[in-house]
């Protein structure tokens, strides 16, 4: 039996809320389709669901284990959604428990993927490609997270591939107004995952871990983080002006301009307070998907 100690920590190792953003962004995928008037199949879409969450559990798990040394050093600059759980780093579990749990999780993505492919082969490919970047993200040879291209692979698994999958399970097909819902959403997310190496960047340094912002320095990532957070907005005002169900999006553009101007301050006045600042850039993803999601659900 399982101690309550050890139970208690591998679900902060999970963090179970951080999984939310994978049911949020496939069921856009789901609302999207369900606005054009599919009906829901209700077992493709919990079978899709098995894939797009053992997928991105198992990145979290891979992250936590490969990660290890970096955030380790993180120490005081570990926010709620940067620098890991700091289960691993606490000696609270060993980093072992991570790896075996990854290539479990896995190992059903590949299950569900398999089964998809039996009776729709674009979506097993999306799952693919998904699981393929998610697990390279943090482990060799690829270790995308320190070759400054992980920022941006991730926010295409997450933003586009997630609701692609959705929407191409009960449709089967692709529709090009699934790059257009998304393309802001990979600008904030890819802004967000910026606004996550801050806190990290003495501690990404010290180890050589490569990442974007270690790449280019802290001024010119924060110029890069406001300038998708600036794109991201233009692109939701013209959303909001052509598709009847973006029209709610309006509403995330306050959030934007303060994420925007939060980074500006520190990237003038001294890199502090990452946590409103890591808060700020997902509560901005996640209200911008809430509020696609409602618009497009709204119109079932």
């Amino acid at each position: 039996m399982i101690p309550p100690r050890k139970f208690r920590a591998f679900i902060r190792l999970t963090r179970p809320i951080f999984l939310l953003g994978g049911v949020l962004m496939y069921g856009l995928g789901v609302a999207i389709a369900a606005s054009q008037g599919a009906a829901v199949d209700i077992p493709r879409a919990l079978l899709g669901q098995w894939m797009v969450t053992s997928i991105q559990a198992m990145a979290q798990y891979a992250n936590e284990y490969y990660d290890f040394e970096v955030d380790k050093l993180i120490a005081g600059n570990r926010t709620f959604f940067s620098g890991g759980s700091g289960v691993l780093q606490g000696g609270d579990l060993p980093p072992a428990v991570a790896l075996f749990t990854a290539r479990v999780c896995a190992i059903s993505a590949v299950v569900s993927i398999v089964i998809v492919a039996t009776f729709q082969p674009i979506a097993a490919v999306i799952g693919l490609i998904a699981l393929a970047g998610s697990w390279y993200y943090s482990a060799p040879p690829l270790a995308l997270m320190g070759s400054g291209w992980g920022e941006l692979s991730t926010s295409i698994i997450v933003a586009l591939l997630a609701p692609a999958a959705g929407y191409v399970l009960q449709t089967d097909r692709f529709d090009p107004l699934l790059v257009a819902i998304s393309l802001p959403l990979v600008l904030i997310h890819w802004a967000m995952m910026i606004a996550f190496e801050f806190p990290d960047y003495e501690a990404d340094l010290a180890v050589g871990k490569k990442t974007i912002t270690v790449r280019i320095g802290l001024f010119r990532a924060a110029f890069l983080h406001n300038a998708q957070v600036a794109c991201a907005a233009m692109a939701l005002i013209a959303l909001a002006l052509t598709v009847r169900p973006a029209r709610l999006v309006w509403l995330a553009l306050p959030l934007a301009v303060w994420q925007f101007a939060a980074v500006w301050r520190r990237q003038r006045n001294g890199w502090t307070h990452y946590g409103a600042l890591t808060i700020g850039a997902v509560g901005l993803f996640v209200l911008t998907a809430i509020l696609f999601l409602v618009g497009f659900a709204a119109l079932r």
